[in-house]
């Protein structure tokens, strides 16, 4: 189910070109219909959006029709929009009720001359997959296939402290449009997550043979300090999450978590579900469970039960 949901809203969205290049364990477009009697998979899904997030969506693209942007078919502004795969694509009802979708596309056109708050104003979908890691991030260009490494995230933690550092001590006096403190964001949501953790920086290492490799990255747990390398499991599904969240600026959008007790014991499971509503506004969760201590949480009318 939450493939079918990542498919469908990833064209929709843009992130993705066409319903097989989701990557996901166990999702094989081509052998959807092979395994179920040469029937064609139907998906059908109805999204709702804001009021606040059509008008947004009206005004960004009136702002790049204006600046001599030429887009396709102006977007529609219906509150309920249904989807449904067509071949390696999807169907609106109508073409403008796709464009509805394209809403942080337009967002990011509009970054550098009207800022990060852009984003806090139209949606998008993300997923997490039970084979997450703390290096599995989303690059916000859907075409472009980011390797990310422990040293990638080393480097760019220690220049994001840089920067915050800089800002702190008045080195650098204003953000210009488009700039945000990712380090001081990224932390805050850490905390929001892990209460007692926060980030120590990076240190250099220490053999002479790996001068030109990055420091290492220090985190506390208000007790011990360790690596970015010596996470927990638990702390490595949690970290891709609250990276993307704050890197993306993520709000109005769909959720897909599976498994989000994954490597995760009781009371912290319920901490991390109480705390992703806080990380971004208006989002939508849709998650996948096994665990008791996460449906303790749910409201009964928000839990589907699926039986094999």
């Amino acid at each position: 189910l939450l493939q079918a949901i990542a498919a469908t809203l990833g064209v929709a969205t843009g992130r993705l070109q066409k319903l097989s290049d989701l990557d996901w364990a166990g999702f094989n477009y081509e052998l959807l219909s092979n395994n179920w009697k040469k029937i064609e998979p139907e998906v059908n899904l109805q999204i709702q959006f804001s009021s606040p997030e059509l008008k947004s969506i009206s005004e960004f693209y009136q702002i790049l029709q204006d600046t001599g942007r030429k887009l396709e078919v102006p977007p529609a502004a219906e509150n309920l929009v249904s989807l449904r795969w067509k071949g390696e694509g999807i169907q609106a009802n109508i073409a403008a009720e796709l464009f509805q979708f394209k809403g942080r596309e337009y967002a990011k056109q509009l970054l550098r001359s009207e800022g990060f708050q852009v984003f806090e104003k139209v949606g998008t979908i993300l997923w997490y997959t039970e084979q997450r890691t703390s290096t599995s991030l989303t690059p916000e260009n859907h075409q472009q296939k980011l390797e990310i490494t422990e040293d990638i995230l080393r480097d760019r933690l220690s220049k994001w402290r840089q920067f915050h550092q800089d800002i702190n001590t008045g080195k650098i006096a204003q953000l210009r449009s488009g700039q945000k403190d990712l380090y001081a964001e990224i932390e805050q949501a850490y905390k929001t997550v892990f209460s007692e953790h926060y980030f120590e920086g990076p240190i250099p290492r220490e053999n002479i043979d790996d001068i030109f490799s990055e420091p290492w990255f220090y985190l506390s747990d208000g007790k011990n300090q360790y690596e970015i390398s010596e996470m927990s499991g638990g702390e490595r599904a949690i970290f891709p999450i609250i990276m993307d969240f704050v890197n993306w600026n993520i709000n109005n959008s769909v959720i897909l978590i599976d498994e989000i007790e994954l490597h995760l014991h009781p009371p912290m499971q319920q901490t991390l579900l109480r705390a992703l509503p806080k990380l971004g506004k208006n989002n939508q969760f849709i998650i996948t469970t096994h665990s008791d201590y996460i449906e303790q949480l749910i409201p009964e009318a928000q839990i589907v039960r699926l039986e094999v």
